[in-house]
């Protein structure tokens, strides 16, 4: 559809949408396909068009869930959608992200156009599908997967046909819709530049999803023309380290005569090019640009890279990343740690990505994190990564295991000694909280930490100082994150921690999953793989392996599939394939799991809720939240209702629709009251 073609004759299309719903026919030439094809849908919905159904949005509760889910889009679409409606001052317009299924998720400007008893109808949480809102240009361009303009009188609903909405769904790498971007103002204020607006701002977002999504690869930018590279214009193409192709960008890949997951295939089944020739010159070269043909069109190419800090090893042919790229994967050891973030830890597992989303919100905030999780599940490196997302990446990154050493020393790592007149203590060089001053403290194994350290700690916290011992008082200005492989709360409530320190702690606590629950364990065992293979050497892993890695417990988490796999490569001759043969004796006996393995491959209540998150409807979503979190704290109403940040009034109305038995507040009371009498 040409959209600056679009018939913008109100008169025209009234009367076009009067016949439609008069005669169920439409004049020839007056509005284009796609409106006649949503008209139909409309009609076939019930959606009814003399009237506006009740706006209703959802509840904060089941909005925060949603943005939680598009928490990655969100935060990469903001910053292009202040652009753009920066661009837009002055217009009257509302610029709209909205989910993959048409909900609103984040919106900025003001719509005075709307009268005020509809100003609710752009506001987050408001879905604009078409089964909702009849055709308007979120839920027909969802339908549609292409940009459209719906104008005045194209909206299905009568009372909408003073508005004119640009829109244009957001593909994700796939190509799948991820989500919509909208500009909408009354329709005698549209402009038909502004589709044009929006379908740049979305290639923008595209990209660095794209780019965002491989992160750990290589990314090319592609062009016939030169001067298009690095531009909306181009297309990314992705390959792995060793030149397998992954993927294009779906709305630009059509350029290359490429369909989104049409191709498989090596770097030089593409182009007339190897991947290590390619990389070596584009490396050599000033502008590192290279031409190149395509091998099924013989059209010639420009190829840029898309991150240029990829390098190739000297003397081997295996691109390898520079250590300085923030592209860099947690994969690669504790040498690039200090260049992990949340945006390259490497991860796909969708509890392990709402865990990300979370800890994104707080950064910059000073909300402490406590992360529960198996020994070997990641922790720190999260951790890390929190640490260089954040406003203190500039400072220290202190790290201490509190059960690693004992109590004495621990005491002078963590607050550090003053010399004494006689010289009997000695000054330690610098306490560890001094050390993260500016920074953040990260405390592994919290639960660990002995009783009246805890007390000091405490103190610390509340005070924002430290008093090494027969010292004077130090200002401290730092973030606290801590890791812990026990359940604190339950430490808590066995008089093992400090229940005023946890609280001081549990700013927001994330439960990191063991790999054996992680949806991405594949994924990261082929990863690793590729990472411990020294260059030019490449090893391919049989579907056996794959299978025992799918089936074993992992009781060491990430930290045993990297030993694991580097045992299994010392095993191998060259060309070999990774096979069973391959792998420690030990592991293999471990397929065999203990009942008290089994037990612990219990899943806790986050990993469970997000399990549900792709498949149950936002009100299960929410129920089962609040059914977790209840067993979670033992049937504790109160202490559910602290954690969910929702009143206990408002937890047993929810209750209500659902079976769960939950004790009785009535009931509860006169136990508590017998209890009492009792004691008299």
């Amino acid at each position: 559809m040409n959209h600056n073609q679009i018939n913008t004759d109100v008169g025209a299309i009234r009367r076009a949408y009067g016949q439609f719903l008069e005669k169920g026919v439409v004049p020839e030439g007056v509005v284009p396909d796609f409106i006649k094809r949503s008209w139909q849908r409309s009609v076939d919905f019930g959606v009814p068009y003399d009237r506006i159904r009740e706006v209703a949005r959802i509840d904060e509760t089941d909005l925060r869930v949603a943005v939680s889910h598009y928490g990655s889009l969100i935060n990469l679409a903001s910053p292009v959608m202040e652009n753009l409606h920066h661009q837009l001052t002055g217009s009257g317009s509302v610029v709209l992200l909205c989910s993959g299924e048409g909900l609103i998720l984040h919106s900025l400007g003001d719509p005075d156009f709307i009268p005020r008893a509809q100003h609710v109808a752009l506001k987050p949480g408001v879905s604009w599908a078409e089964e909702q809102k009849g055709t308007n240009a979120i839920g027909t361009a969802i339908v549609e997967r292409e940009p459209v303009v719906i104008y005045a009188g194209h909206h299905f609903i009568r009372q909408n046909h003073f508005l004119a909405c640009s829109a244009t769904p957001v593909l994700d790498p796939g190509g799948d819709v991820a989500g919509v971007l909208d500009i909408t103002c009354d329709y005698r204020c549209h402009q038909r530049h502004t589709i044009a607006l929006v379908q740049m701002a979305v290639r923008v977002i595209e990209r660095q999803m794209f780019q965002h999504r491989f992160c750990r690869d290589v990314v090319f930018n592609v062009h016939p023309e030169r001067n298009y590279l690095g531009s909306p214009f181009d297309v990314q193409v992705a390959f792995s380290p060793h030149g397998v192709y992954l993927a294009a960008t779906p709305a630009t890949c059509g350029q290359l005569d490429l369909k989104p997951g049409a191709f498989l295939g090596q770097f030089d089944e593409l182009f007339d090019a190897s991947f290590e020739q390619v990389l070596r010159k584009i490396g050599s070269v000033s502008p590192p640009v290279m031409q190149v043909r395509l091998r099924h069109n013989g059209m010639p190419v420009f190829l840029q890279l898309a991150q240029p800090t990829v390098v190739v090893k000297a003397g081997h042919g295996t691109p390898v990343a520079n250590p300085s790229q923030k592209g860099q994967t947690a994969f690669e050891g504790k040498r690039a740690l200090h260049e992990l973030t949340l945006d390259t830890l490497g991860a796909s597992d969708p509890v392990t990505l709402f865990n990300v989303e979370k800890a994104r919100r707080t950064l910059g905030r000073d909300i402490p994190i406590l992360i529960e999780g198996e020994t070997g599940a990641g922790k720190e490196w999260l951790a890390r990564a929190i640490h260089n997302s954040g406003p203190r990446a500039g400072g220290e990154f202190v790290a201490l295991n509190c059960a690693a050493i004992s109590e004495g020393p621990l005491e002078a790592d963590l607050f550090g000694y003053e010399e004494s007149a006689d010289g009997a203590v000695h000054k330690a060089a610098i306490s560890k909280i001094q050390q993260a001053d500016g920074g953040t403290l990260f405390l592994d194994e919290i639960g660990d930490m002995p009783l009246n350290l805890q007390a000091r700690l405490l103190r610390v916290l509340q005070e924002r100082a430290i008093t090494p011992l027969d010292g004077k008082p130090v200002n401290v200005d730092l973030a606290v994150i801590c890791a812990t492989h026990h359940r604190l709360h339950d430490l808590v409530r066995a008089g093992g921690f400090r229940e005023d320190l946890y609280y001081r702690l549990n700013g927001l606590t994330l439960f990191l999953p063991p790999l054996r629950e992680r949806k991405d364990l594949l994924e990261l065992a082929t990863a690793v793989a590729a990472r411990e293979c020294v260059a030019p050497r490449r090893v391919d892993v049989s579907a056996e392996v794959m299978d025992i890695f799918a089936k074993h417990p992992w009781p060491g988490n990430l930290r045993q599939l990297h030993s694991v796999i580097r045992a299994a490569l010392a095993m191998m001759d060259a060309g070999e394939k990774l096979e069973r043969r391959h792998l420690p004796d030990d592991f293999l006996e471990e397929l065999t799991p203990s009942p008290a393995a089994v037990s612990a491959r219990e899943p806790v209540a986050a990993q469970a809720i997000m399990s549900s998150m792709y498949t149950d409807s936002l009100e299960q979503i929410e129920l089962q939240a609040i059914q977790e979190t209840i067993r979670h704290c033992n049937g504790n109403i109160s202490a559910a209702a602290r954690q969910l940040n929702v009143s206990r009034t408002t937890l047993y109305r929810k209750l209500k629709l659902s079976s769960f038995a939950t004790p009785d507040p009535d009931r509860r009371g006169a136990a508590r009251k017998r209890g009492r009498d009792l004691h008299r």
